[in-house]
Formats: structure tokens, sequence, C-alpha cells
């Protein structure tokens, strides 16, 4: 599917998702099928950084970034935080969802989704598979414990093989997953998933975020990603997500992008988990270059990825 350059949409407005107004960017032909991005962090929003790596698929899809409840553009100092949770972005997923089939027309959506995204996009095509055509995970949430203390121990063990005295102390001190003081103790753990390449390994989104916003764009969305994490990022890692539990069965095409370096949600743990789903497609994809953002790392192979995805649908 090509763009018409007289069907092309650009599209910048906030829409009321469940009494609070959210902010979507809608951008590309309105004839070809609907790609709805789901951003992790929790928090960061895409939508700022978009044009990075979104152009080519503009020309394919009717491309669909949205800040999500309390991020970027729908950061609100108001926000109820009570609303901040697994079960509210479940209900907010599937209002956007909604959306988009009634106001440009649609069937079905296409619904790609990232990291901390991955756990209510999952979770909403399972619940509403007649909604979808097909669901993409990248940085993909399986099982939150597991994929914790796999991406502690490996870290650790690299600290040590590099003699990096500095990561391998304060790994120590914080010690094995699950943390005690969660937010303070997965950040240091994260820093050190960063800083030795484990996160982003051809990309940097702070530095695209700088590059593309004023400095009050990115106050607001700093301010949004400290109230996300504090309340959505704290509400899902008490659930103890177990994918392998609770989703063995789903109606919907389902492909997982998969960074070689990945250690914020290792791997192995997707590839695990895709082997025994049952589903009506499914492919992991592994992209050889990437960390935890493949279609940021590595856009012209997810570009590839998607016109594959769109052949094993429409053809």
């Amino acid at each position: 599917m090509k763009s018409n350059y007289s069907s092309y949409i650009s599209i910048s407005k906030k829409i009321n998702i469940n009494k609070t107004m959210q902010y979507i960017m809608v951008r590309g032909d309105i004839n070809n099928p609907i790609l709805l991005f789901l951003h992790g962090g929790p928090g960061i929003p895409y939508s700022p950084i978009a044009h990075e790596f979104q152009k080519n698929i503009e020309k394919s899809f009717l491309v669909v970034n949205w800040d999500q409840r309390g991020a970027g553009k729908s950061y609100n100092s108001s926000i109820a935080v009570n609303t901040m949770n697994l079960d509210q972005f479940i209900l907010d997923t599937k209002e956007v969802v909604d959306y988009l089939i009634k106001e440009y027309n649609k069937n079905k959506i296409f619904m790609a989704a990232q990291s901390m995204g991955t756990v209510y996009g999952l979770m909403t095509v399972y619940k509403y598979p007649d909604k979808f055509y097909g669901y993409i995970g990248s940085g993909q949430m399986i099982d939150t414990y597991k994929s914790e203390k796999l991406s502690y121990d490996f870290i650790l063990n690299k600290a040590k093989v590099l003699n990096n005295i500095e990561a391998v102390e304060e790994l120590l001190e914080i010690g094995n997953p699950p943390y005690d003081n969660l937010i303070e103790d997965i950040g240091k753990e994260r820093k050190w998933l960063n800083i030795l390449g484990y996160i982003e390994r051809n990309s940097n989104y702070f530095k695209m975020l700088t590059d593309n916003c004023s400095e009050e764009e990115i106050d607001i969305i700093m301010k949004g990603q400290e109230v996300s994490i504090k309340h959505l990022f704290t509400d899902i890692y008490k659930k103890n997500i177990d994918f392998n539990k609770t989703i063995k069965k789903i109606k919907v095409p389902t492909y997982f992008c998969m960074g070689r370096y990945d250690y914020v949600t290792p791997q192995i743990i997707v590839q695990q988990y895709c082997d025994k789903l049952i589903a009506p497609r499914k492919r992991c994809i592994w992209f050889e270059e990437s960390a935890h953002f493949p279609e940021i790392e590595e856009p012209n192979k997810y570009y590839n990825t998607l016109i594959n995805i769109l052949g094993d649908t429409f053809n």
C-alpha cells in the first residue's frame, strides 16, 4: 500500500479519552491501514521524535502516535494519580482504538507497542481481538520478575568481566530483585545497563528529544515521566505480570521485534514465550544491532518487517 499525496493527512489534536484530554498525532494516507504506536517508559512519548524513524512507515500506514495518560502533551499537573494504573491504561487504549476505527472508518487496526506499552498493549489485543489485524511488540515484557532477575544477573556479571568496580559495588549494594526500593534500585540497575550498551545500542532517545523539543516541552515530558514511573510503573510491577500464565493463546497474529542486546527485557524470555504461544500467526524477528529500541535503532529493518506483516495480512 502506497501513499497518495491527495489523501495524505497530518493532524495533531487532543481527544477526550475516559474524561481526560489526551494528545494524538496522525500522519499518513487515510486510505492505508492504521498503525497505532504505544510508547513505553512509562511516560516517554514517541510523538516528538516520530519523524526520526517513522517517515517510511507513513508511506504504507496511517500512523498514530498517542501521548498516553499523563505523558508528554497529555500531561496535566492536576491529573488524578489514582487513574495512573494498568487497568485504566487498558481502558484508555481500547477507547483510543475505538475512536480511530470510527473516525477513519476502519474495521480493524495494527498495534505496535514498545517496552512498558507492551503490557497493556498485549492485554488489550488479547481482550478485544476483533479490533486488530496484528500486534507488533518490541522490548516486549512477558514476566516482570524473571526479566528483572535475568537482567540483574547479566549486568552484574558483565560488570565483573569488565572489572568495573563502581558498577559491581553499586549493583551488589541494591541486591537481587525484587528490590527493596523499587524505583531507586531499578534506576541504579538501568543506569549500568545504559552505560554498558544494553538499553540503547545505536540510538539516543534523549538526544533526539533535546534536538526536537524546547526546554519547556522537555520539562513537561520529564514531569509526565516522573508521575508515570511513580504510579503506573509501580502498579504494573506490583502485579507481577507473567503472560506465560495469563495469555497462553491469542486470536490475533503476533510479532515480536527483538533486540539482540536488549537486557531491559531480556529477549530469550520473549523467544520462549513465543515458542509456546498459540496464535493464528506468530514470529520472532531478531534485530542484531539493537538493544531495547529496535524500531529506532534499525528503522529500515523495522519498516521492512512491517511491510512483510502487511503482506501476511492482506495477500
